[in-house]
């Protein structure tokens, strides 16, 4: 099955469920412009988050809670993007077309996860921006990415507020 832009945003905007199978789904991320693709019987879940940089252009965050690879932000036109999903085994690709990837399998590592998210879980966006963990991730998205600064913020909190909710659920998980 293939989920263009346009569908996937409907998703967000409308806070719709897509049933893929009796085991897996697509829904809106709580708090984020972004998508989960779970799979619930695996407990793996495929995070898609959206920022706009104009009407055409975006770009996409995406992460997961059971590769370990970190997160990988795409800017890409929005009409480009698609989710491709094989419903056969529940395995999960996008189509990122025309585009520049940058790849950030360190920005946070898991190691000091567990603290920062009992620290922080809670903050606020702007009590976020004063931590050091902020301070971390700003320092590799502005090193790699020439983007505004708002978009920058943006970016550093959807990635924060990601790492969170992967670890969130691989709590869930252990308990």
């Amino acid at each position: 099955m293939i989920f263009k832009y346009d569908v996937l945003s409907k998703v967000i905007e409308e806070d719709k469920t897509i049933k893929i199978n009796e085991n897996s789904c697509i829904t809106k991320i709580k708090g984020l412009n972004g998508i989960d693709y779970s799979v619930s019987d695996h407990n793996r879940h495929d995070y898609y988050v959206f920022l706009p940089l104009n009407d055409d252009e975006g770009v996409v965050i995406s992460t997961d809670n059971h590769t370990g690879l970190g997160f990988e932000l795409l800017r890409i036109p929005k009409r480009e993007f698609c989710l491709g999903i094989n419903t056969n085994n529940n395995f999960v690709d996008y189509y990122d077309g025309p585009g520049t990837q940058t790849d950030f399998p360190d920005v946070i590592e898991q190691e000091e996860l567990d603290q920062k998210y009992i620290q922080y879980n809670d903050a606020s966006d702007e009590e976020l921006k004063e931590t050091k963990l902020y301070q971390q991730v700003d320092t590799c998205v502005s090193k790699y990415l020439r983007v505004s600064s708002g978009l920058e913020e943006a970016l550093n909190l959807a990635i924060i507020r990601l790492a969170f909710l992967a670890h969130t659920v691989n709590q869930r998980a252990v308990a």
